[in-house]
């Protein structure tokens, strides 16, 4: 079950990848990504992930014409590799020529995709839950566009993670809260669920999604409506959502327990419910 990579129309070992030192993905970060889930070999929502970058090809002026072939790579990726639980890198760059921050109109995309195994999360984790900090939301103002320029998610995730946390929880000037540095968040108040709505301040999340229509399903009280720091201290649940982690509960935030400052039950049932959607669509369990 080899780590595989795509390379401007090579399948390769991973290892045997390169692009060129002058691609604007790796001076500029200017690029575009995804991260599709495979369950026993099979993508989860492919289309609406090539959806979103499609979208964000839009925002940035990347041409259409680089994407039309990523179905197909995701499928050969999955494929190739064999792997059951693993996922789907791709990117997909500017190109490459010679530093300048305007970029020529004739220089040719680059497309990457690689291949390899999912680790999946510890169960105690999810028995236990997540611990979570805040951190100040620098990002730009283009969140919903999945782009490669991460540097204020990094910094604030290493800084979670030295505390020993999971993810951060971005918090604006004003008080509101948006994200996580790699997840959307949900947070139950006054017995409502709640997240931010969708827009140019988060990055709507295929599993995101997802986990609003299982919501719909258990017939779950749930508002698309941003929440402040305030309110999320008075939360009697928290809980991430993304490819990775699909619905992980978060029990303390800072110094200050959640609720009970145990999982609670509607993350419980939002988590199964979202694992028989990914049955359903998949073919798999």
């Amino acid at each position: 079950m080899p780590e595989l990579a795509y390379l401007n129309g090579e399948y390769l070992p991973i290892e045997s990848a390169k692009v060129s030192v002058e691609d604007r993905g790796m001076q500029f970060g200017d690029s575009l990504y995804e991260v599709v889930r495979l369950y026993d070999g099979v993508p989860f929502r492919a289309r609406e992930h090539l959806e979103r970058m499609r979208a964000g090809a839009e925002v940035v002026d990347l041409p259409p014409d680089a994407l039309s072939g990523l179905p197909t790579v995701i499928e050969e990726l999955a494929g190739r590799s064999q792997m059951a639980d693993a996922f789907v890198y791709l990117q997909v760059t500017r190109g490459a020529c010679p530093r300048i921050h305007a970029a020529p109109d004739e220089i040719e995309p680059t497309i990457i995709g690689t291949v390899r195994p999912f680790d999946r999360l510890p169960k105690r984790l999810y028995r236990k839950g997540a611990t979570a900090y805040t951190e100040p939301d620098i990002r730009w103002g283009r969140r919903d566009v999945k782009a490669t320029t991460l540097l204020p998610n990094i910094l604030a995730a290493t800084r979670v993670q030295k505390k020993g946390g999971y993810d951060a929880v971005f918090v604006e000037d004003d008080g509101t809260v948006t994200e996580g540095t790699v997840s959307n968040l949900f947070a139950v108040i006054d017995g409502v669920i709640r997240t931010h709505p969708v827009g140019p301040r988060i990055l709507a999340g295929v599993t995101r999604a997802a986990v609003v229509e299982a919501a719909e399903h258990l017939e779950l009280p749930l508002r698309e409506e941003a929440f402040t720091r305030e309110e999320l201290r008075v939360a009697s649940e928290l809980f991430f959502t993304n490819t990775y982690c699909e619905v992980l509960p978060v029990v303390r935030v800072d110094d200050a327990e959640i609720g009970t400052g145990e999982p609670g039950p509607l993350a419980r049932d939002l988590l199964g419910a979202f694992r028989e959607i990914v049955q359903r669509e998949t073919g798999t369990g």
